[in-house]
C-alpha cells in the first residue's frame, strides 16, 4: 500500500486521499496532525473506518470534517492542539 508522509508539528487533509466511492466513511474528508517531533507515515488512500482508526491509534490527531463544516476552522483547530502540545525537540 502507499504511503505518505505527514511533516513533524504539521497539519494535512487527507482530501484526495479519502476514496469517497469506495469507502463506507461518515465524514466527507479528515484533517489529520502530527504532534510528533518527527514525520510519520501513513498509509493512504483511505478506505475505511478501520483506516481512520489506524491513525488515531498511532498517536495522529483526526479531525471530522462533515459537509456542513467549514475546513479552514477543522485546520486551525487542529494545529492549536498541536500547538498546545510541548514539543520534544529541545529535550
Amino acid at each position: 500500500m502507499p504511503k505518505i508522509a505527514i511533516r513533524e508539528r504539521h497539519v494535512i487533509t487527507l482530501g484526495g486521499w479519502v476514496v469517497e466511492h469506495r469507502a463506507n466513511l461518515p465524514y466527507r474528508d479528515y484533517v489529520v496532525g502530527n504532534p510528533f517531533d518527527e514525520p510519520v507515515k501513513i498509509e493512504a488512500p483511505i478506505y475505511s473506518q478501520e483506516g481512520i482508526k489506524a491513525l488515531q491509534d498511532m498517536g495522529l490527531i483526526v479531525e471530522p470534517v462533515a459537509s456542513y463544516d467549514l475546513l479552514i476552522e477543522k485546520l486551525k483547530k487542529v494545529k492549536a492542539l498541536i500547538e498546545s502540545q510541548p514539543s520534544t525537540a529541545n529535550r
